[in-house]
């Protein structure tokens, strides 16, 4: 006897296509003809057809029977009243490979009356696999950060780019919880988060992350992802970096912003200098006079005054370093040369402070093209900003890594003092912004100037627990 429904349960034909696009395996309808009037997803992706392949065409394209589907259906039926159900069939692919598969067909009481071949265990399409193999490298190769979670915020996958990117070991945050994951890190601050589940969708955000060496430029996009019924079924979030990209649209910006600084420092700095060689040698000459003339408070006076002009002296060559193309003749440098010059000076200046300089790279430096003068200001200059921020106590560590791919070496210098305001870390380049009460703004300006003059690259991360500055040279 025929399996069929009762046209209450399935309804018109327009609800039993709509039916048919929710079944988990393979399944076509047919007209008592025997022609496919209507297939669903899983289906075509089974047999490497498509829609227009299948619709309209005999439904032996798909099952190889020599009979009507009519036969067909009475021949299974007679297969499972001997207990074997459901019965087993003979079906083909686009490709003309023939294999075997559970299939069991019902006749739903439907106008016009159809016929529902269902088709329990088709072999996945070789489209199937190569999705599988796309996902795979999405995983594990390709760098695009990819992180699941399911409906209870446990990581269910997570990509080697974004272990590699957050400081996470896969094979530990598997199936954990992202409370557990990101422990220690605030709820605002993470990339990944529990709004991830509530709705909240990001495109094309551009945000900034920093693990325990590095800051990243990402852009990203999240989804919250939902099952059948409409309820949360877990989220996802992707992201890219794009650290290159931003560091050149910041550098253009910033080279723009130093060619206009470079117009007016050509059309003031001769005109500030001028009247300022004519003030400081009368002061000299007032200072004299007065010091030969017992005036000790007049004395310290001009003394005072020099020392502001001198200040302003400084402040114009900074200027003209960081606006104006200087003619410096590259050379060949030893890294290790240059540390071991600098090193007495930080290590005095260290040691006033009651600092601690800990260098681990002694003797192991490669060589690079660069200025050694400018070299030593920058490394000078990084180094004394971080003995200044930790006050009067902590450590000062100076390391390198090579990173071969991109034959640079990044030369880390750490502090463990305070670290750097998320809302303050993105202008401390820029010219004459400064936190110090008596800073010019210029330094960190003028560091980078040099660094990128050369072809290296100079960047910060600092997570609230201290600070390291990164300098990334061309190694020969």
């Amino acid at each position: 006897m025929g399996i069929t429904f009762p046209l209450d349960l399935w309804g018109s034909f327009q609800r039993l296509k709509h039916f048919m696009q929710y079944l988990p395996h393979a399944v076509f309808a047919a007209d008592r003809t025997g022609r496919i009037v209507e297939v669903n997803e899983a289906l075509i992706r089974a047999t490497g057809y498509t829609r227009e392949e299948l619709v309209n065409h005999p439904f032996f394209q798909v099952l190889p029977y020599r009979g009507t589907i009519g036969q067909l259906h009475s021949e299974l039926i007679a297969i499972e009243e001997t207990g074997s159900v459901p019965a087993e069939v003979e079906y083909r692919n686009k490709e003309g490979k023939l294999a075997k598969t559970k299939a069991m067909i019902v006749v739903p009481q439907s106008d016009p009356p159809l016929y529902m071949v269902n088709l329990f265990q088709l072999n996945r399409s070789t489209d199937d696999n190569l999705m599988e193999k796309v996902v795979d490298q999405l995983i594990t190769e390709a760098n695009l950060g990819v992180v699941v979670l399911n409906v209870r915020g446990c990581i269910v996958e997570i990509s080697q780019m974004a272990c590699r990117l957050l400081g996470l070991e896969r094979g530990k945050v598997i199936n954990q919880h992202i409370d557990k994951a990101f422990a220690g890190i605030p709820e605002e601050h993470r990339l990944v988060k529990r709004e991830l589940l509530e709705g909240v969708k990001m495109q094309n955000k551009a945000m900034s992350w920093t693990n325990s060496s590095q800051r990243y430029e990402l852009l990203v996009d999240s989804e919250t992802v939902y099952n059948e019924a409409g309820q949360v079924a877990g989220a996802y979030i992707l992201f890219k970096d794009v650290t290159n990209l931003r560091s050149l649209d910041q550098k253009i910006e910033r080279n723009d912003r130093l060619a206009m600084i470079g117009q007016i420092a050509a059309g003031t700095a001769h005109e500030i200098r001028n009247p300022l060689t004519s003030i400081k040698g009368f002061l000299q000459m007032f200072q004299q006079s007065f010091t030969e003339s017992g005036m000790e408070r007049e004395r310290a006076y001009t003394e005072i005054m020099l020392t502001e002009i001198n200040r302003i002296n400084a402040l114009v060559s900074e200027f003209l370093l960081l606006s104006k193309p200087r003619d410096v003749q590259y050379q060949i440098v030893d890294l290790n040369i240059v540390f071991e010059e600098i090193l007495p000076i930080v290590e005095s200046q260290a040691l006033l402070h009651g600092i601690d300089v800990n260098y681990a790279s002694r003797g192991q430096l490669p060589m690079v093209v660069g200025d050694n003068e400018l070299l030593k200001q920058v490394f000078l200059n990084i180094c004394k900003n971080g003995i200044e921020a930790m006050g009067n106590e902590g450590v000062l560590s100076i390391h390198h890594h090579i990173d071969i791919e991109r034959d640079l070496i990044s030369i880390d210098i750490h502090d463990n003092g305070p670290g750097i305001p998320p809302y303050v870390i993105d202008k401390i380049f820029d010219p004459f912004f400064t936190t110090k009460e008596e800073g010019t703004g210029l330094g960190l300006a003028v560091c980078q100037k040099i660094i990128h003059d050369i072809g290296g690259q100079i960047r910060v991360s600092s997570k609230g627990y201290g600070t390291t500055f990164q300098i990334l040279l061309p190694y020969l």
